[in-house]
């Protein structure tokens, strides 16, 4: 059987909407894998470069460094191999923000890949229309007579989403802000901004304007 455009479409976007995400460390898990990252990488300091393994363990940066706790874990996203990246939330001492932390996938127990910050992979183009629209129609659901009731209808319907651009992670939300080349109902592309992507177990979700 031969599928037309519009089946091989609604095929790819229920296939995208049903992504699931790897498994992610709970909030403790990931405090406990930045606190034996910094003793081995103290272990290593020792000897390569004992002076700055002894400032290392000095009270002001132990204080530091215990005082670092996560409180949140968005999700994770599969990664390079042998890793996934999970956006968590993070306090250390006055500082409090998300940010988006390397682990190895296998999580017995759970290990820091390094320090530095990983990229985060957004949706792709599938996945942002799915969650899009996914969106339109729990908002139809909620007010099927509601004055954007048309808009709304078009954009569950013919919404598709070309690419997206210029994705950053908010320290503040955790959420993915993109701009995005979209078509609704087959009209030319436009470009759209402030538009945001939260990652939950599920996959991504759309949330009309970024507030960040």
């Amino acid at each position: 059987m031969r599928l037309t455009p519009f089946a091989s479409l609604s095929l790819s976007l229920a296939c995208a909407s049903a992504l699931a995400t790897p498994t992610a460390p709970t909030p403790a898990q990931v405090t406990a894998a930045i606190q034996q990252f910094e003793a081995e990488r103290i272990k290593q300091l020792e000897q390569t470069d004992p002076a700055a393994a002894e400032r290392a363990r000095s009270p002001v940066v132990a204080s530091l460094v215990a005082s670092i706790k996560a409180h949140a874990v968005k999700g994770c996203l599969p990664a390079s191999a042998g890793e996934i990246v999970c956006i968590v939330g993070v306090r250390a001492g006055l500082r409090d923000g998300y940010r988006a932390l390397a682990f190895r996938d296998n999580p017995e127990p759970w290990v820091l890949v390094r320090r530095e910050t990983p990229d985060v992979n957004g949706p792709d183009a599938a996945q942002a229309t799915a969650a899009m629209r996914e969106f339109a129609r729990a908002e139809l659901k909620k007010n099927p007579a509601g004055e954007h009731a048309a808009e709304l209808t078009s954009m569950a319907e013919s919404l598709v989403v070309k690419q997206l651009n210029h994705c950053g992670l908010s320290r503040d939300s955790g959420n993915l802000g993109c701009d995005a080349m979209i078509s609704v109902g087959g009209a030319p592309e436009k470009r759209v901004t402030g538009f945001a992507f939260a990652l939950e177990p599920a996959g991504w979700r759309f949330l009309p304007r970024s507030t960040d």
